[in-house]
């Protein structure tokens, strides 16, 4: 990783803070923004609170990483860092980064605070790399990446459909190790009771 004020920060951007169980109908109305516009998620319908909540649940039980980020006091995007979905075992080090912004926010640079702590959780979880998958023609997100210089690992061409329109799949990945030969030392933040779901 060549390190850059984006991606060697040691701590979580100001207004960033772990989720609690009653964000989660702002951050499914967040997550239904992106599904809906039909272009830029992998996932194309709505989902309903309950489906949210069982979704996120499946990542607190594996204790990965989600978090928000407050403006004004409102929730406008959220995070995952999840185990990367390939080769679970062999791949144990390797987060997948989910970031999901409100509209109305895209553009104002909350996608990069995300990002950047993103980089910061998945050193305090103990992932060596980050990777990301983004649809070819999401520009922002992948200007985002770049920026935390995150590189094109991957190309999946046409794999992803949009009504009649295929869209190319690129892999960014982040190898947090290669510059930053000490990473920050793990510490699991301390879990909320009613952030356990289950």
């Amino acid at each position: 990783m060549t390190s850059n004020r984006l991606n060697s920060r040691p701590d979580l951007p100001r207004g960033v803070r772990r989720y609690t169980p009653d964000d989660l109908p702002v951050m499914t109305d967040i997550f239904n923004e992106s599904a809906l516009g039909g272009t830029s998620s992998p996932v194309l319908r709505a989902f309903s609170l309950k489906e949210m909540t069982f979704f996120v649940d499946c990542f607190v039980k594996e204790g990965d990483p989600i978090y928000v980020l407050e403006r004004g006091g409102e929730v406008v995007a959220w995070l995952i860092v999840n185990r990367f979905c390939w080769g679970a075992q062999a791949c144990r080090l390797t987060g997948e980064v989910s970031i999901y912004v409100r509209n109305d926010h895209i553009g104002s640079g909350v996608g990069i605070r995300l990002g950047q702590a993103a980089v910061v959780l998945a050193k305090q979880y103990g992932f060596e790399t980050l990777v990301a998958w983004i649809i070819e023609h999401n520009e922002a997100s992948k200007r985002g990446v770049q920026g935390l210089g995150a590189t094109q690992w991957g190309r999946f061409p046409g794999i992803a459909r949009f009504a009649d329109k295929r869209a190319d799949v690129v892999l960014y990945g982040l190898d947090l190790m290669s510059a930053d030969k000490t990473p920050i030392p793990f510490s699991t933040p301390v879990q909320n009771e009613e952030a356990s779901l289950a």
